[in-house]
């Protein structure tokens, strides 16, 4: 009786040493599958904010890109006591963002068609500041007589975004040297609405009297224009503009009979593409 009691609880210690190695083992293998397995690592994909230029934008923005654009600064009528009239001021740019060629016009005409004075440009152009001043030089022709044509060096452009400025000398092939200089300033008071001062003059190195010039300053413009953008490109505005002859040429115009000083009220158009 005795030894089936002890073999009894020899068989009972040897099941339960059994179970508890197995139930052991199946918590280690748990333990090992969460240790061992697989584990997927997320780096973090930078985007950034900006989309990914085309090949076409990105070299434009290297300065390697095309330049075509067209600019209306002034398609205007000239409401003024000695006669009414029209004026404009248009020019286009073609070429590499470092080399282009400059093409402009400008002119004033009576409301019947009767041309005054007309003027044609084509310049080789090199921008020198990233805001758009450029050196300039090349070719000019007057169209209305006395006809002229002239060699041109100068610079125009953006001295800050606001402040366009341009100074030119010319010498014609009579020998003749002249210079112009002029500058304006955008300012927004509000949005949509910009306010222009503009400041121009003229000289000359000697008297001209085929030109009716005489000699130093021969000209000034002062104008104030308020022009309204009803879409991006397009801009009506209206101002005031003073014109006076000044010196030996305002004497001259005197003594043709001709008032050397106007103040005319303009309606106009200001555009780009």
């Amino acid at each position: 009786m005795r030894g089936r009691v002890l073999l009894i609880l020899a068989t009972a210690i040897a099941w339960s040493g059994e179970a508890q190695a197995q139930m052991l083992g199946y918590q280690d293998v748990l333990r090992a599958e969460h240790a061992v397995g697989p584990r997927l690592s997320y780096q973090p994909i930078e985007t950034g904010n900006a989309p990914v230029a085309p090949p076409a934008a990105s070299a434009a923005a290297e300065g390697e890109g095309p330049v075509r654009s067209a600019y209306f600064d002034r398609i205007e009528y000239r409401g003024q006591p000695g006669g009414d009239g029209w004026s404009w001021d248009l020019s286009a740019e073609f070429g590499s963002q470092a080399h282009r060629l400059w093409l402009a016009t400008a002119g004033d005409a009576s409301l019947r068609g009767t041309l005054q004075y007309v003027e044609g440009q084509a310049l080789y152009s090199h921008p020198v500041l990233d805001a758009g001043l450029a050196l300039q030089a090349g070719v000019r022709q007057d169209f209305v007589r006395p006809r002229r044509t002239y060699a041109v060096l100068g610079a125009q452009g953006n001295l800050t975004e606001p402040l366009y400025v341009g100074l030119f000398g010319f010498l014609s092939t009579q020998g003749e040297v002249t210079g112009r200089a002029f500058a304006y300033y955008d300012w927004e008071p509000a949005p949509r609405l910009v306010l222009q001062p503009y400041l121009g003059a003229e000289a000359a190195a000697r008297d001209i009297p085929a030109l009716g010039l005489g000699h130093g300053l021969t000209s000034a413009e002062l104008g104030l224009r308020v022009r309204y953008r009803i879409a991006e490109p397009f801009s009506p505005y209206i101002g005031l503009s003073w014109d006076r002859l000044l010196g030996r040429t305002a004497r001259l115009a005197r003594l043709a009979g001709d008032d050397p000083e106007a103040t005319s009220l303009v309606i106009g158009l200001r555009s780009y593409f």
